[in-house]
């Protein structure tokens, strides 16, 4: 265990690399931004104020820079490969914005590099301290739902983009993007294993060519059935989240969630009757008796990167498990990768 502060680079100082990961960055006391890179020269300007850090033109400079301890790849997607593997063939560790990478076979590469560097390699899923992830978490560990068989997750607005994230070249979409996020956060829900998928990836409203509208179906070997909708073109709310369970549900929307369960030893078992239905109707009539619990949870905020740098500061500095590894995000890419290929979008 060192107290020596992190000495961190940023490569790319766009939406997500200046307005999340160098202000969040900045607010722990465990890391020092070094040096930032961007083409630029207001952007390089802005860290250089803040920070007080060396600025440099081009990734190359920065990777080059031995100061720097911790790499930070914030750049286009379709950068984010070679940009991760110069920085851990230089000896960083290395944070790769999502999505990590647009292949298994590049996430191999990736995680070869960062095996003969003998350094770290992580991705930036930050949404895995939600608040409402987290709520979500404690609620499935308490068993009320009973068995799991299907969990919903959805995002949908309507919004038309024309941006780099329209164009496949740059490796943009809904699907890296933004349905990265919830698929992440779904599969740290389900076992390993095997999962079959029904994927529907569409451009819809969006300029460019890349999708907009993104369904998923997941079924694993064993567990619940997973849905997952990430879109630009609903222009309708719909609960972000909707998970069933043999003995409750459980629906979240706009941070306020209620979970609805009851007891299965207050009911008498049942046993399926070939006869006539009593009375021509459908059900037994039995009464149940559910408990409701509805709770307002924190909405999501800068606290979910100040969350992540400080768990991969504890791995850095103190030995700790590294929180977002290599293999998780591995199984996500496989997914996505699976997605674009049925869907005709790879």
């Amino acid at each position: 265990m060192t107290t020596a502060r992190i000495r961190v680079g940023i490569i790319g100082l766009g939406r997500s690399g200046w307005n999340i990961h160098a202000a969040g960055l900045a607010q722990l006391d465990r890391c020092d931004v070094v040096a930032a890179a961007d083409p630029a020269a207001e952007r390089r300007a802005e860290a250089g104020e803040r920070f007080g850090c060396a600025t440099y033109a081009t990734p190359e400079e920065l990777i080059d820079d031995d100061r720097v301890e911790l790499a930070v790849v914030a750049t286009p997607s379709h950068t984010h490969v070679p940009l991760a593997v110069a920085a851990l063939e230089a000896g960083k560790h290395v944070v790769v914005e999502k999505p990590l990478a647009q292949t298994v076979s590049e996430v191999d590469t990736m995680v070869a590099a960062a095996e003969r560097a003998g350094r770290v390699l992580t991705c930036f899923h930050n949404r895995r301290f939600d608040p409402e992830l987290l709520a979500i978490r404690d609620v499935i560990a308490s068993g009320r739902l009973g068995e799991l068989i299907l969990i919903r997750r959805n995002l949908g607005r309507f919004a038309r983009r024309a941006d780099w994230q329209a164009l496949r070249s740059m490796g943009g979409g809904e699907l890296p993007n933004t349905a990265s996020h919830l698929l992440d956060q779904v599969l740290t829900l389900l076992d390993d294993g095997p999962v079959e998928l029904c994927a529907d990836l569409r451009r819809a409203v969006s300029a460019g060519d890349a999708e907009d509208h993104v369904q998923l179906v997941l079924k694993p070997g064993t567990g619940p059935t997973v849905e997952v909708l990430s879109s630009s073109a609903v222009a309708f709310t719909q609960p972000d989240w909707l998970i069933a369970g043999t003995s409750g549900s459980l629906l979240s929307q706009d941070n306020t969630m209620t979970v609805r369960w009851f007891d299965p030893a207050t009911l008498p078992p049942l046993e399926a009757d070939e006869g006539m239905a009593p009375g021509r109707r459908y059900g037994t009539g039995e009464q149940i008796d559910w408990q409701e619990e509805t709770t307002v949870l924190d909405p999501p905020t800068e606290a979910r990167t100040l969350h992540y740098y400080e768990r991969l500061a504890a791995t850095l500095r103190d030995g700790a498990e590294l929180f977002v590894t290599p293999g998780s995000v591995r199984r996500q890419i496989e997914l996505m990768e699976r997605a674009r290929a049925r869907a005709g979008f790879s």
